[in-house]
This record gives C-alpha cells, sequence and structure tokens, in this order.
C-alpha cells in the first residue's frame, strides 16, 4: 500500500531495532527556531539553520534513524552532515535521488562534527524514506508524512556494557604507539590529494620562517596533520612538507589525529602539540609532542614523538612570570564517544579543563589543576597571567566563552562564569599577551558583546586584562570561516590563521596585521595584510583520467600536421630543428575544455602551447637560461605577454613538468606541476589592465574555435601525454578569488613598457596609411 520501499543500509536484528507508528506526531508538530529540541533521544537543541528553513516544520525523530512515508505530496528537506564521518549520509542520499542545496553549511547543533549541508527532493504519496544516522527531516510546503521510529538502540545489560568496555579499552591500547613522522610526504599528500582543510596552528621560527598545520581527512576519524611552510613572510607557501598520519589498515578502527598546535618555546625549539586516539575520543586520547631544534634548515630534524598525558591539546602552552610553561590540557568532560562511552572510568575525576606546568623547559610535565565547565565542548582552553599574578582561563562551551580564575598558580580555579561583555558562537578563539602588554583577543563578531554565528572574524585590544575592550578589526567578513591561531612576531605585526568551509573550500587563510590597524578597524601598516591563502585542497578539481581522451597517442602524428622538423622521441613530441608549428587538425579546441600534457626544455629555451586563437599561450620556457625569464608576464605558465603565474613551479631544467590548462567561459586556469599558479576571469574589470596588455600585443581572449599548437620558437622542446575533455555545462569553474600574479619590476618592466610603446606606434603608424 505504500508503494516502493527506498532503504538506505541493513537494518540488522541484533541492533535491536523495534518499529513503532508515532501518531502523535501530527498532533504535536515541531517548527524550526533557534533553541528547539531536535530529537526524541537526545537533550539537543537547533543552534542555527538558514532562513528559507526557519518556521518550517520538522520531524522529531531518533538521532539513530527514521521511516517515514509520504501521505500528501510536496518537497522533503534533509540535513546531513557536511564531513566525512560514518554518520555522514550524502551517499545514501545521492542514491535516493535527493539534490544538495548550495547554500553554506551551518551548525545544526553544538559539536564541530555536526556542520550539515541541505538536501532536498519532491516527494509524492506513497513514497517512503529510510535513513540510518543523522539526517534530519524538514517538511516542505504541503508536504505530509507519517513517520515509523526504526533505529531504537537495545538497552544494553550491565553485563554487556562491561564487556563493551572492555574489548574497546584494548581497541583504544592501538592510540599509544608513537606515529610515524613523514618528512617526505610527496607525491602521496600533495595538494591534489587533499579533500579537506580546518587549520591547527600557525607558528614563527627563530629566523623568520613560518610554519602552518592544519588538519586533512576530515573532521573525523579519518584526520591526520598537514604542514608546509613560508620564507616569504606568508607570502607563498611550500607543498606539504611533514605530515602526521597514524591510520593502518591493520587497525580494528580508524586512529586519528586531531587537534594540537605549533609552538616556539624560548630556546628557539619549535614544537608540534597533537593529540592521537582511536575514532575522535576512545575516552581517554592523549597529548603528544615532536621538538625540531633546527626548523629553520632545509631538511629539519624531528624527535620521535613522546606522549605527554591522555587527553587533548589545541592552543599554545602560556610562559609564566615564574619561568614555569603551562600547557592547557582538555580531558573531555563528555566520555568516550560512540562504542567507546564509558571507556576509562577511573579518568572521570580528572575530566575538565586541565592544566600542566614544566619547570624543566619541557623535559617532564606534570599536572597542577582543573576546571570544570557546564556544556563543554572541547574545552579549547586558553591561560593568560594577568598583571597581578592571577590567571584567566577562557573555554569554549556551548554557551561561548566562560572563564575561570586562579590566584594559586592554576592550583585552584573559581567557579565558570560567563565573562563580562563578551559573546562568541560555539567556537574556538584566541587570547595571548602581546609584546605592548596589551592583550589580543580574536573572536566571530564586530562587536565585543555581540556575533552571528561563525562570520566576522575580528581582533581586539584590552589594557586592562580583559575587562574592556577597544579595536574590532574585522579579519573575514564571510560566513564559514573558524578557528583562529597566532602569534606576534619580534617587529610587533600579529599573524593570525584561520580556516574556511572546511569540507567544500577548506581553505587555510592567514590575515597580517598590527595593533595600530586594529585600534583604527583597517589595515594601515605597510606589511599589513588580509585573506592571504595558507593553502586549499585540491582533490575535487583532479578529474580522473577516464574522463580525458587522448590526442596524441605517443608514436605517429595522427591528428598533427608540421613541416618535418618534429619527432617522436621515447613517446614524446620532440622538436629537433627549425621549421615551424606542430599543430592539431583532427579538430578545433573545444569552448570549454581541460588539456593535460607534460613539457620539457633545453637550455634557453622558448617555447609554448596555443590553444586559442589571438595570440593566446601556455608559456613553456627555462625560467633560468632564457632571456624571457627576467619578466613573469613571459615566465613558464605565464599567459604570455598578459599575466603572470603566482610563483615559479618549474622544475630544474632538463626535468618534466607536469601541466594543465582549463578554461570555462571567461574564467582562465594554468597549472604547473600540481599547483594552480594562474586562475583568473577575464571578465573581471580588475584585470581590464592585463587584458589591455594582451591587446596591445594583438592578443584576443574571447576568440574561440581555433587549433592548438606547439610552438617552435628555436631552440629544442618536448611535448607528451596530451589529453583533453570538453568541460560539461554543470560543472562550474571559479576563478582563485586570492590569486596575485607574480609583480614585474624593475629593467623587466622597463623593457615591456618600451616594446608595448612601439607596438601601439607601430598599429597607429599602420591605421593612417
Amino acid at each position: 500500500m505504500f508503494g516502493k520501499l527506498e532503504e538506505v543500509g541493513q537494518f540488522e536484528s541484533q541492533s535491536g531495532h523495534a518499529r513503532i507508528e508515532w501518531p502523535a506526531l501530527a498532533a504535536e508538530p515541531a517548527v524550526m527556531k533557534v533553541g528547539v529540541t531536535l530529537f526524541t533521544d537526545r537533550g539537543y537543541r537547533l543552534t542555527e539553520a538558514p532562513d528559507f528553513l526557519i518556521g518550517r516544520s520538522f520531524l522529531r525523530t531518533g538521532i539513530e534513524g527514521y521511516e517515514l512515508v509520504c501521505t500528501k505530496p510536496g518537497e522533503l528537506f534533509l540535513m546531513t552532515l557536511s564531513k566525512p564521518h560514518e554518520s555522514n549520509r550524502g551517499d545514501a542520499l545521492r542514491k535516493l535521488e535527493f539534490e544538495q542545496i548550495d547554500t553554506p553549511v551551518f551548525q545544526l547543533f553544538p559539536g564541530e562534527i555536526n556542520r550539515v549541508s541541505t538536501w532536498h527532493r519532491q516527494l509524492k504519496p506513497g513514497d517512503r524514506i529510510a535513513m540510518r544516522k543523522l539526517a534530519f527531516p524538514v517538511l516542505g510546503e504541503g508536504l505530509e508524512v507519517k513517520l515509523v521510529q526504526t533505529q531504537v538502540r537495545k538497552q544494553e545489560t550491565a553485563e554487556e556494557t562491561a564487556a563493551r568496555i572492555a574489548a574497546m579499552e584494548k581497541v583504544a591500547d592501538h592510540a599509544l604507539v608513537p606515529p610515524v613522522l613523514n618528512t617526505s610526504p610527496l607525491p602521496e599528500y600533495d595538494y591534489e590529494m587533499l579533500d579537506y582543510g580546518m587549520t591547527i596552528g600557525i607558528e614563527r621560527t627563530p629566523s623568520g620562517r613560518l610554519w602552518a598545520c592544519w588538519v586533512a581527512g576530515g573532521d573525523s576519524p579519518a584526520a591526520y596533520f598537514v604542514l608546509a611552510t613560508s620564507d616569504d613572510d606568508g607570502q607563498t607557501w611550500s607543498k606539504p612538507r611533514l605530515v602526521l598520519d597514524s591510520h593502518s589498515k591493520d587497525l580494528p578502527r580508524e586512529r586519528s589525529i586531531l587537534v594540537g598546535n605549533l609552538w616556539t618555546d624560548p630556546l628557539g625549539r619549535l614544537w608540534l602539540i597533537f593529540d592521537q586516539s582511536m575514532d575522535m575520543f576512545d575516552g581517554r586520547a592523549g597529548v603528544w609532542a615532536t621538538l625540531c631544534e633546527n626548523p629553520d634548515a632545509d631538511e629539519p630534524a624531528w624527535s620521535t614523538p613522546r606522549r605527554i598525558w591522555h587527553g587533548v591539546t589545541l592552543n599554545k602552552p602560556t610562559v609564566l612570570s615564574t619561568g614555569e610553561w603551562m600547557l592547557p590540557i582538555s580531558l573531555d568532560q563528555r566520555g568516550g564517544f560512540g562504542p567507546f562511552k564509558g571507556c576509562f572510568p577511573e579518568l572521570d575525576p580528572m575530566r575538565g579543563a586541565n592544566v600542566f606546568v614544566s619547570s624543566d623547559e619541557g623535559t617532564t610535565w606534570e599536572r597542577r589543576g582543573m576546571v570544570t565547565f557546564p556544556n563543554p565542548d572541547w574545552h579549547e582552553h586558553m591561560v593568560v597571567e594577568r598583571r597581578g599574578g592571577s590567571l584567566w582561563m577562557l573555554a569554549r562551551t556551548a554557551k561561548g566563552i566562560m572563564e575561570s580564575i586562579s590566584t594559586d598558580g592554576g592550583r585552584t580555579w573559581s567557579e565558570a562564569n560567563e565573562p563580562q561583555g563578551i559573546r562568541q558562537p560555539n567556537a574556538r578563539f584566541h587570547v595571548r599577551r602581546l609584546l605592548s602588554g596589551r592583550l589580543l583577543l580574536v573572536k566571530h563578531g564586530n562587536r565585543i558583546d555581540a556575533h552571528q554565528g561563525r562570520v566576522q572574524l575580528s581582533a581586539w585590544l584590552s589594557n586592562d586584562d580583559g575587562k574592556t575592550w577597544q579595536g574590532g578589526l574585522v579579519l573575514d567578513e564571510r560566513e564559514g570561516i573558524s578557528y583562529p591561531d597566532g602569534f606576534q612576531s619580534p617587529d610587533g605585526t600579529i599573524y593570525i590563521s584561520y580556516d574556511r568551509n572546511r569540507a567544500t573550500d577548506g581553505e587555510i587563510l592567514l590575515a597580517r596585521f598590527t595593533e595600530d590597524d586594529i585600534l583604527a578597524r583597517e589595515l594601515k601598516g605597510s606589511k599589513s595584510k588580509r585573506k592571504i591563502l595558507i593553502s586549499r585542497p585540491l582533490a575535487c578539481f583532479a578529474k580522473p583520467e577516464s574522463a580525458f581522451t587522448p590526442i596524441f597517442d605517443g608514436k605517429t602524428f595522427d591528428g598533427w600536421e608540421q613541416s618535418g622538423n618534429w619527432v617522436i622521441d621515447h613517446g614524446a613530441f620532440y622538436r629537433k630543428s627549425r621549421g615551424g608549428n606542430l599543430t592539431y587538425t583532427a579538430t578545433a579546441v573545444p569552448d570549454d575544455f581541460e588539456l593535460r600534457f607534460d613539457w620539457k626544455v633545453s637550455a634557453g629555451c622558448n617555447s609554448g602551447v596555443y590553444y586559442r586563437p589571438g595570440q593566446v599561450e601556455y608559456q613553456v620556457l627555462d625560467n633560468v637560461g632564457s632571456p624571457y625569464g627576467e619578466n613573469a608576464r613571459q615566465a613558464a605558465a605565464s599567459l604570455f605577454f598578459c599575466m603572470a603565474p603566482s610563483k615559479d613551479a618549474t622544475q630544474p631544467m632538463g626535468s618534466w613538468n607536469t601541466a594543465r590548462i582549463i578554461c570555462q567561459g571567461s574564467v582562465i586556469e594554468h597549472w604547473l606541476n600540481g599547483e594552480r599558479v594562474l586562475s583568473f576571469d577575464y571578465a573581471d574589470p580588475k584585470w581590464q589592465w592585463y587584458i589591455q596588455l594582451l591587446a596591445a600585443r594583438g592578443g584576443d581572449l574571447t576568440g574561440r574555435k581555433g587549433q592548438l599548437w606547439l610552438q617552435d620558437h628555436g631552440q629544442d622542446v618536448w611535448f607528451r601525454n596530451l589529453r583533453w575533455r570538453e568541460i560539461p555545462q554543470d560543472e562550474v569553474i571559479v576563478a582563485e578569488p586570492y590569486f596575485e600574479p607574480m609583480p614585474v619590476t624593475g629593467q623587466a618592466l622597463a623593457k615591456e613598457e618600451a616594446r608595448v610603446k612601439a607596438m601601439l606606434e607601430a598599429k597607429e603608424k599602420a591605421a593612417k596609411q
């Protein structure tokens, strides 16, 4: 009578699932509004939701799953976790023909993992939807359903609980094994292999190198650490240089490295502090540290990781006036997650926001005191020492920031309270003492006493140890930004890293500013800059090779025309002598396309790949040996005589380089050796000067239907593995918002200006004839 049953997964009888009708639903509708209870078997309340969902009716189901039957047609909205996790139902929803709505993820209820995306589908009478795990249902206009509860947990007996805990504590022992540091992570952990980004921390080493650390894999049991460096004050960043990934296919469950931080101690050593746990939290976890005594070296050396204590650390230690180092360690008050619930009960008296102290420069650490907070969420606590010697602890809770004070060096702490005048969502913040003596606070909201969720990340200063705050410099106004961490350099510049849209954009970003900027509420310093990109996962851009059609078979010139100066050498086109270009004549270049190829140059070589009519060229060059290399707009991977790449990503001369050209509409991208070094929309007015520069040469980016050709510019060059695909209309390529071409200055700029002047004069003269 209900038509086809649409079911995801198998409901196993030994799980104790009951099947009961729920007739009370229609008589007692629940309405989407902030603070409403969401589930029948949990006390979780709605944190936030998009405007189009507020005011709609929803189904108050069990969190473990449900089955519903449509009785009147309409639209069904389902929310599921946005990040990789066993409870993420995204794949299941696709199979049921749900479509994801293009709207930002939001915090359904407290807990970092509980940020959700929204899906929808039209239902007709008789349609039946069954879901396991979290897929929160909201009813569209006119939709009526009958709800059947399907996922009711079987109540464990005392004997079953004891047996489960004993078994899971043995599983948790796998987290006591020291992880191996991967100091040669490429290409396995290159950006093209990453699809998630949650910032951990940023630090400066004695000689000025910046280190950044973030989580890849997901805010989930799939998590691991990735680190990169910058040697130009954060403007450009290396590929991953260190990876800490403790997963193993031989383990009974996932082993994750989820949170931690970077810290340069007073001796100049760089600490990488991290937690290791089975799943996300096995009830014990563990804080580990590895030290690097030469973090500015070409090949930094790291010590074998050692375990400090249980729990997790998310923030840097504080150096006290006594000379002691104080490390915040959270032993979660909620106990173990999932099957680890109830594990390690002997640790229950120590569950809270702990502080550990070292009086021997980090050789040993001693637990000194602890605070418990109402509605805790990982604590993420930070400690600053006030001028009178008291310690001020701020911690993250479901209600926002809460505080506690110690007047005896951290041994005892006051009852937790909300700090006067500070309001912050359930999200990480950052507080530190600056060189000036002021306190720095980075929080959400353009007011110190208000916020609108995870938007408007802002910086504030206090001259009176947190009683009052001044400034309010907005570092990033957008949604989906979180997890600030930072430091102050010896020259007074403040550096704050944070992330944006972890599961979709996965960006790790940097803001660089001064105390004067904070007070002025705008950037005034010569080094000050917002939204500097540290990293962005690129796996979403990596289409499978099966999507590409070869246009060179490595053996013949089928489909290509030339005058005899090109030969095939070990599977590559080789320009052997002067005689002209090699042109692909089998078909025209698609309007929207991606071309992949490899190239290699001889000493001093200049060549290129022309892919659209009107002088549109991917430059191929020996950047060091060719005189063209002095001008970045003529360097390898540039759009020749128009747009410079963001960096020189070439391999040494004589090595093979991998390349991509991606064009869709007015968006053009050039890739080199796995890095997106050029990405812009030529319809954007901010690039108009560059478009006019190309036009002076006779170039036109709007041309289409040209032929692909490989340039003979007089030097030997090799091309291989040429293949392309036509980009479908439903695939949208978005230009990189942080793209900045390398500048052209000095003599190179003067030569370019003289060349452009001569070109324009020649055009003017020809027009008069």
